[in-house]
């Protein structure tokens, strides 16, 4: 078993929010190009020396929808503060708006794979937590939560320790 393998439970991760970021900024450079070029066109066909943006255009509607779209899903993503916490007998998921904790006896499975629902190339991990009086399991994406990979070795150390076995 290598160090990667080996983590030192409990371990916490949180809910990642750089995409937000990356979106925000994605989006608002788009549209401040597309208002910069269609400014400078309508100008350049008008001749009349003044530069106007048109709010109205459809297209800065939508990208500005976009960009306010990923402020608010940043924000509430941002106070939301979701994490998820790996001990050896309990998963807890929290946020700041509640907690949820599963022991090791209402587990009962943990499957770690590939995400069968997704069909692109690429390996896209999902965790899937099966819970005694659930009907459907708990699916988490790892890509979703800070230090994937180890995020994944702490779930293979629970998975190994024989969480929930009867």
């Amino acid at each position: 078993m290598s160090t990667a393998d080996y983590i030192r439970l409990p371990a916490t991760f949180s809910y990642r929010v750089d995409f937000y970021w990356q979106s925000i900024a994605l989006y608002a450079v788009t549209l401040i190009t597309y208002a910069v070029v269609r400014a400078l066109w309508d100008s350049t066909i008008q001749q009349a020396g003044l530069v106007s943006v048109v709010l109205t255009d459809p297209v800065v509607v939508l990208l500005g929808l976009f960009v306010v779209w990923s402020i608010v899903s940043l924000a509430f993503n941002s106070i939301a503060d979701r994490s998820i916490t790996v001990d050896s007998d309990r998963i807890t998921f929290s946020s700041s708006f509640h907690e949820r904790t599963f022991t090791a006896d209402e587990i009962e499975r943990i499957v770690i794979g590939p995400d069968r629902r997704i069909r692109v190339r690429g390996v896209f991990m999902v965790v899937k937590i099966r819970i005694r009086g659930r009907r459907r399991p708990l699916r988490i994406r790892p890509a979703l939560y800070t230090n994937e990979e180890m995020f994944v070795a702490a779930m293979h150390q629970v998975q190994w320790k024989g969480a929930g076995k009867s």
